[in-house]
């Protein structure tokens, strides 16, 4: 089996450590702070494939430390096409430091098999050139800014920049990721944020902070963008790790906010289910929007026979805050012809609490049902017996 693979809209031949790698840096992109832009796969022209076609054994990119600063550095990976196991020589430029191969993981540490090796490198060469930036900040003249800065510069991930003003204020942003962990439909999840915390500060005002803004923004995938677009802002007297945990906060109580109403709606469903098991038709055990019951109860105590009727309760995600919808609509009468029915009623519950457990509201409105069953089935049989329906 070939250990090479030929890309698309390309003449050269991957490895498969090679594509791994590559896979790998573009699938993790969003979980990084660096970014990685113009990367090109060239090939020295020293091996080649049966077929005549080159074997890619180079890399070229350029690279921004984080997504918030400007520093940039152009560098190259140099591959041995003829035992892919050792680590590759690389070539930097626009990096202030000089790291050794041992720093950046290129030495006996190096495992061509692991996809995330080239991440690897790429993050440690980002933590490298926050480095600068990181002793910008921490030497700016600014109380606010050296108390955040000794807050945060032990977060290994932290990313922070200074922007001198020109004809304004100085820029210093944060880049501060974290992760919460939340339940979503009785799955447990983990997302990565990042706050972007940025201050204007004066240069002619000691210790002055003109402004503070934020922004939080997802590093891995996540299905409620509104909810990060509905976060509050942070207070201009509020500390960055506070501000952070009030985020943190506010997202894990809508989740468990989520979470307690969906074990609610499961909680109203199930009693509804038990307590009229004999007459179900169907419901939904999923995700526990409904239930449809055929309940028979006595008309005029029993004098006038019974009554029926197809009772369907619905249950929103806002249940209980939101009361349910009942319904009733009449089963369909078999004769020569089946006869017409009137179209389904929406019944108002008449008493409810959203504090009040399942078992009393279903009590309740079980004694509401014993009065509109037979006004509404009443009603399906005059509607039966018209001469003619629009």
């Amino acid at each position: 089996m070939s250990i090479y693979t030929k890309p698309k809209n390309s003449d050269l031949q991957l490895s498969l450590y090679l594509s791994q790698a590559l896979s790998y840096l573009s699938e993790h992109a969003s979980m990084t702070l660096f970014s990685v832009r113009k990367l090109n796969v060239g090939s020295s022209q020293k091996v080649f494939n049966p077929d005549g076609s080159p074997i890619a054994d180079n890399i070229q990119l350029t690279m921004r430390s984080s997504s918030i600063g400007s520093n940039s550095v152009d560098l190259q990976l140099f591959y041995d096409p003829y035992d892919w196991s050792f680590p590759p020589d690389i070539i930097l430029h626009g990096l202030f430091m000089k790291p050794s191969l041992t720093d950046l993981g290129l030495d006996d540490s190096w495992d061509h098999e692991d996809p995330a090796n080239l991440s690897k490198v790429l993050k440690k060469l980002s933590h490298m050139m926050q480095h600068d930036e990181r002793q910008r900040v921490a030497r700016c003249d600014n109380e606010r800014i050296q108390i955040e800065y000794g807050c945060l510069q032990d977060q290994e991930e932290m990313d922070c920049c200074l922007i001198p003003g020109v004809d304004g204020p100085t820029k210093v942003i944060f880049a501060v990721p974290f992760y919460i962990n939340f339940q979503d439909q009785g799955v447990n999840q983990q997302i990565k944020l990042v706050a972007k915390i940025q201050f204007l500060i004066s240069s002619l005002v000691p210790n002055d902070v003109a402004a503070v803004k934020s922004q939080i923004e997802p590093l891995s995938t996540f299905d409620y963008p509104d909810l990060l677009r509905g976060v509050p802002d942070i207070g201009k007297h509020e500390a960055v790790m506070e501000y952070i945990e009030r985020v943190s906060k506010r997202i894990t109580e809508h989740f468990d906010k989520i979470q307690r109403r969906r074990e609610m709606k499961k909680e109203m469903i199930e009693t509804l289910v038990g307590t009229f098991r004999q007459n179900l038709l169907e419901c939904d055990l999923v995700n526990y929007t409904f239930a449809s019951f055929m309940l028979i109860v006595n008309r005029d105590k029993g004098r006038d026979g019974t009554a029926s009727a197809i009772a369907t309760f619905y249950l929103s995600d806002s249940f209980p805050d939101e009361y349910p919808k009942l319904t009733l609509s009449a089963p369909l009468l078999p004769s020569s012809s089946y006869l017409p029915t009137p179209e389904p009623e929406v019944i108002p519950i008449k008493l409810y609490s959203p504090r009040w457990a399942a078992e009393r509201i279903v009590t309740e409105i079980w004694e509401q049902l014993y009065d509109e069953i037979p006004r509404f089935y009443t009603k399906a049989l005059h509607f039966a017996s018209a001469p003619s329906h629009p």
